[in-house]
């Protein structure tokens, strides 16, 4: 009897396991979907302030994407460190690895600030010699600039959460910055143009953090 009852024991804590995981991965679903729905949406707008403001949006952005390739790093390294400490159920670990994360991933995304600053000439004209893209793009250069002050905290705590299946606070989260993204740009598309979709994109990064931090008792316990 008693080997009876430990089988469904085990069969019950592997069936739970299973949902929670299919709830987890519905989350990263949602939470993925708002996120190509902003950037398809930067693109969209983009296309439709001409070619040339196409094209310089677009050269933006792969600095962007190429501060978001570290950061992603870092995410998954925070996913791996705090699912392993929060499943051992040990806070100090927790707490040390977040430290030492944002420390390091803060680093990383000051020299991309410096990087940005000094060299985003010569690393646009990898992809352009276009003298008319490269003068359109130093008009919003500081945004990109800025993005990776504020953007590393975002990426971090995503990797975080989803090491703490702490999954539906970052699919809100998300859910809410969107809103976020388009309501900024709506209300300022008129008066300034280009500036309101970075603007609304910034928006977008800074609100992912400070929600997904306020929203989560786990993760300030820890």
């Amino acid at each position: 009897m008693a080997t009876t009852r430990e089988f469904k024991t085990e069969v019950q804590q592997l069936l739970n396991l299973m949902i929670h995981s299919l709830y987890s991965n519905r989350d990263i679903f949602l939470r993925t979907a708002c996120i190509v729905v902003v950037y398809t949406f930067f693109t969209s707008a983009s296309s439709g302030m001409g070619d040339v403001m196409l094209a310089v949006n677009a050269l933006l952005m792969q600095l962007f994407t190429l501060f978001s390739y570290m950061m992603d790093g870092f995410a998954f390294a925070a996913e791996s460190l705090i699912g392993r400490y929060v499943g051992a159920r040990n806070p100090a670990m927790v707490r040390r690895a977040l430290h030492s994360l944002l420390l390091w991933s803060g680093g990383a995304a000051l020299c991309y600030v410096g990087i940005y600053a000094f060299f985003w000439r010569d690393l646009l004209g990898l992809f352009t010699s276009s003298e008319a893209i490269l003068s359109g793009a130093s008009h919003y250069i500081l945004w990109v600039i800025a993005v990776p002050l504020v953007g590393f905290a975002p990426f971090l705590v995503d990797g975080a959460l989803i090491g703490a299946t702490a999954t539906r606070v970052m699919r809100n989260s998300v859910f809410l910055s969107m809103v976020a993204f388009f309501a900024t740009y709506y209300a300022l598309r008129v008066a300034a143009g280009n500036n309101a979709l970075w603007l609304a994109f910034m928006v977008f990064l800074v609100l992912r953090g400070v929600l997904q931090y306020f929203m989560t008792g786990r993760l300030r316990r820890f």
